[in-house]
């Protein structure tokens, strides 16, 4: 799934998180999407925070899959 923080982490996890992932930050989190991405889990088997802000650097990664890359600007339109 994918979650945010008030301090605009977003967080890819495959567990339910109701505090963010980013290391020291542990703020409470909304989900955004029940889609969970599972190309994120091969970065990290328990999955990535990164902050909204660097959100385009996800889709500007040649390494990343179309798939993910089109889920990503499915959930986030304005990276598109």
């Amino acid at each position: 799934m994918i979650y945010e923080c008030p301090a605009r982490h977003i967080c890819f996890s495959k567990d339910d998180l109701t505090m963010c992932g980013m290391k020291g930050c542990g703020k409470q989190t909304d989900i955004i999407s029940p889609i969970d991405i599972k190309w994120f889990y091969k970065i990290n088997r328990n999955g990535l925070c990164i902050n909204r802000v660097d959100l385009h650097m996800i889709i500007d990664d040649p390494n990343m899959s179309k798939d993910a890359k089109k889920q990503i600007e499915k959930i986030f339109p304005h990276l598109s």
